[in-house]
């Protein structure tokens, strides 16, 4: 059935003037046409961003090398290098990670207990003993090889 005109004019008596501001406002947009763009082809969908690993994370267990070095008093990167010289293996092999049940854990108990008995002071010491060591033959050889030149 045909609309009457009079349904109609109740309709936009209805209406409040915002709705019809809106109704205006919607009539004067302009859409841009992007002149390289085939107004036939369909727009390009968007790729949603979801994480680049399939694989789920794995819940964090136990204390790492932070948490560590926190306990025992020092940087978390004074204690990593500590802890390959001393020969200390990663728990995580894949990962390389440093890792213990908790701070109670005997492995960890040990470090903290070397740690703060000056451990790493001493092997920081020990290393530079070493390249001091190494320097001066160095230069002894290079001091060597001058005086046999002439």
């Amino acid at each position: 059935m045909p609309r009457k005109t009079k349904d109609v004019e109740d309709e936009l008596d209805d209406l409040e003037l915002d709705d019809l501001d809106e109704i205006e406002d919607e009539d004067d947009v302009e859409v841009e046409v992007d002149e390289d763009e085939d107004p036939d082809e369909a727009p390009k969908a968007r790729r949603s961003r979801k994480s680049k690993s399939s694989k789920p994370k794995k819940e964090k267990t136990g204390i790492g090398t932070k948490e560590l070095a926190a306990e025992a008093g020092v940087e978390p990167r004074a204690l990593r290098a500590f802890l390959r010289s001393s020969g200390y293996q990663p728990r995580d092999e894949r990962e390389g990670r440093y890792s213990w049940p908790s701070v109670r854990d005997p492995e960890a108990r040990e470090i903290i207990k070397k740690v703060k008995s000056g451990a790493i002071d001493k092997a920081n010491k020990e290393k530079l003993d070493e390249l001091k060591e190494k320097r001066t033959a160095k230069a002894k050889s290079a001091t060597r090889k001058r005086s046999t030149k002439k």
